[in-house]
């Protein structure tokens, strides 16, 4: 079960340890999600993923939770998940794209020795958010954040400086592998909120 990593580029935003649990049940049923939709239509693929919620919960158990408190995150977390799974936005991060991977893991180097780093969604689609075509690479990280009562666009612009400097990291591994001249879109996907908050790098 994905935990923080020791060699962080940047300053992690860390909350409590159930906050890190359901964070991390979550990116496990997108990263699943996101398998399963490279051979499966959407509905067949969230019936899929219904099935791993015992898994996803027995990963929560190993880290010394209560089977019930494990139980309710893994509900929480697979419920999020199907949420993002019919958001428009949601469908096209997590459909098939040129180069798309899941939790994929590069090494570069960014202002120090060689690092490695492990990325939620990269792909290749057009500039904006939902468009068609290949020239843009998108580096998506999921984030389950989540703030009531807050205008959307203030919370983003108050959540992004935590963030940013985390896929501004992958994008200067990323142009390190594919050239400086790279074109590179940055993404902030909320799957509590249904939300995304991109910009171009």
């Amino acid at each position: 079960f994905p935990g923080p990593s020791p060699s962080a580029l940047y300053s992690r935003h860390e909350g409590g340890l159930l906050s890190r649990l359901l964070g991390s049940a979550v990116h496990a049923f997108l990263e699943e999600l996101a398998r399963l939709r490279m051979n499966t239509e959407w509905q067949a693929a969230r019936e899929t993923l219904a099935h791993f919620e015992p898994r996803i919960a027995a990963q929560i158990r190993s880290t010394g939770l209560d089977p019930a408190q494990a139980a309710r995150i893994a509900a929480e977390a697979l419920r999020y998940v199907l949420n993002a799974s019919r958001d428009p936005v949601g469908q096209w991060i997590l459909s098939p794209h040129a180069d798309a991977a899941s939790e994929t893991s590069w090494a570069g180097i960014v202002d120090a020795p060689l690092r490695t780093v492990r990325v939620d969604r990269v792909f290749r689609a057009g500039p904006t958010p939902v468009s068609e075509g290949e020239d843009c690479w998108w580096i998506i990280d999921y984030k389950t954040s989540h703030i009531d009562g807050t205008d959307p666009a203030t919370m983003l612009s108050k959540l992004r400086p935590l963030f940013a400097p985390q896929i501004e990291a992958y994008a200067t591994i990323l142009r390190n592998l594919h050239g400086d001249g790279t074109p590179i879109c940055a993404g902030l996907y909320y799957p509590r909120m249904l939300l995304l908050d991109w910009w171009e790098i």
